[in-house]
């Protein structure tokens, strides 16, 4: 505890002037977010008319926040850390700025969710570059001009960057900036090349590596094969914050506290509900497209279900009781969020940041319940649904160590078992029960009932997954092929979704039927009110 302590006096002394000094809410509302983990997008904290407001954040994300550090650098405590969601509503004092909410928010962490940190040292996710086995194939930079690097076209839909004049830790600066979708963490240079360096690299972007099969080529495989370096991600020991103590559930809010923080329910405050245009590209989900505007679209029952954080391919199953028009009828919908109050962008340097997607759902709900005078209740019905089950005596997946950092996430080194599979997807400390709900959100265009977790195998579990995307794996017919002629179309060379559970975790989707909760519909406009 005293080496705690010590570690806020001094490492923040910046920040926070004395300890007995660090500022707290006069009144703080914490309780568990009612947001289903799939549909949580969180933005950061809002300062707005004497209140804090933190909406579907984790405690690493909360931690993160609170001690001005990265999450990676959040070392240490439970795996649920990156897991469980919660909401801080709190009052703060006209005048607060973002920093002092920042240490208000580690006074908040302390009291009610017992935190204990010290600074220390602990192995960091980090992508390092070092030189490949066949040596360098960088160039002395040839002038003295401007270190930097142009975009130029590439051929056959890759991308080309034409570099000079930069160091070795430039470069690796630079791959991190251009080639963000494949490399989501700081690079570190460990090369020990002198000097400043020109090249060129064209790689293909990460959404086309599968679309161009054997004509594609990776980052990683570009830096390798034209630069003669080499790309891995490894765990580097690094500065970090590490966690000795937290607690899973926080206290109890004092008596009338969530009553006197309430924050009244989201509205637009004004929206256009138009028939979507036939000709057009069908819209579906719902956009924030800048400044005051959100855009929505789809059939009824996939804006309810979408308001209702029920995955739309699910919907069929999820929700009963609409007319055949629910699922004919498409809607386009146009909508301004409040300038003031809940749903309200958040101006961070200048610019304005959309509301949590939550909070998006929730003046889309409002919207339906208005204008559709939509009415429902929950009840339990049997549907058809697909049980995740063991497929043979054992399944391919490792028990999980409580401490790691639960999630899943896009793996760029692991090895993919068919070309075609776009990323290989590395789940940690995964329940069989999040990975059911997540395979409705991650396989959308395979999954078309609710899967629910029938395996029997209880706590967090570490796999790999991978599939082809649906669209890739048909085969496409034989451009060659004499008219009304019938052949055996060639065999897909990808997997589908349910054959990567099948032979990558030893688990199986079986199609049955079971009675779960789902959304009867009582009541509902087939058009809006006008």
């Amino acid at each position: 505890m005293k080496r705690a302590n010590t570690f806020v006096c001094f490492t923040f002394l910046a920040m926070a002037p004395a300890c007995a000094q660090q500022p707290k809410f006069d009144i703080a509302d914490v309780h568990v977010s009612p947001t289903a983990r799939g549909f949580a997008q969180n933005f950061g904290s809002v300062l707005r008319e004497g209140r804090y407001v933190n909406r579907d954040a984790t405690l690493l994300n909360l931690i993160a926040l609170a001690y001005g550090v990265s999450e990676d650098n959040v070392a240490g405590g439970p795996g649920w850390l990156s897991d469980d969601l919660f909401d801080v509503i709190a009052k703060a004092p006209d005048g607060t700025t973002p920093a002092t909410a920042n240490l208000m928010l580690r006074s908040l962490l302390e009291d009610r969710f017992g935190l204990v940190v010290h600074q220390g040292t602990h192995p960091i996710p980090r992508f390092v570059l070092t030189v490949a086995k066949g040596g360098s194939k960088l160039k002395p930079a040839g002038g003295t001009g401007t270190p930097g690097c142009q975009a130029q076209q590439g051929g056959e839909g890759k991308v080309k960057a034409a570099c000079h004049n930069l160091t070795a830790a430039a470069i690796a600066e630079n791959l991190h900036q251009m080639a963000g979708a494949y490399i989501d963490r700081d690079v570190i240079d460990s090369t020990n090349l002198e000097g400043p360096w020109d090249f060129d690299l064209e790689w293909t972007p990460r959404a086309a590596l599968a679309a161009q099969g054997s004509d594609g080529i990776s980052v990683f495989d570009a830096v390798e094969k034209q630069l003669g370096l080499k790309l891995e991600q490894k765990d580097v020991p690094l500065p970090s914050l590490v966690v000795d103590r937290v607690n899973r559930k926080p206290t109890a809010n004092p008596e009338g506290v969530a009553t006197a923080l309430t924050v009244a329910a989201a509205r637009f405050e004004a929206a256009s509900i138009k028939p979507a245009n036939p000709n057009d590209r069908p819209f579906g989900g719902l956009l924030y497209t800048g400044g005051s505007q959100m855009r929505a679209g789809g059939t009824l029952r996939g804006l309810i279900a979408l308001s209702l954080q029920i995955s739309p391919n699910v919907a069929a199953d999820m929700i009963v009781g609409l007319p055949k028009s629910a699922d004919s009828q498409r809607w386009d919908i146009t909508a301004k969020v409040p300038s003031t109050g809940e749903g309200a962008p958040n101006i961070v340097n200048g610019r304005p940041l959309p509301p949590p997607f939550s909070v998006g759902l929730e003046m889309l709900r409002g919207l339906i319940l208005d204008q559709f005078e939509l009415k429902t209740h929950t009840e339990n019905r049997e549907v058809t649904v697909y049980a995740l089950t063991v497929a043979g005596n054992k399944p391919k997946v490792t028990q999980a160590d409580d401490s790691e950092r639960a999630g899943c996430k896009p793996d760029p080194n692991a090895p993919r078992p068919f070309t075609e599979i776009q990323a290989m997807i590395a789940c940690k400390n995964t329940s069989m029960a999040e990975l059911a709900q997540g395979l409705q959100q991650m396989a959308s265009a395979y999954i078309d009932h609710p899967v629910v977790d029938a395996t029997g195998l209880e706590g967090g579990w570490d796999f790999l997954i991978g599939w082809t995307p649906r669209a890739q794996l048909q085969p496409a017919p034989n451009p060659n092929a004499p008219a009304g002629a019938t052949a055996d179309a060639p065999d897909p060379s990808g997997i589908s979704v349910f054959d990567a559970l099948e032979k990558e975790l030893g688990l199986k989707l079986v199609k049955q039927k079971r009675s779960i909760p789902v959304i009867v519909v009582d009541h509902v406009d087939e058009k809006p009110i006008e």
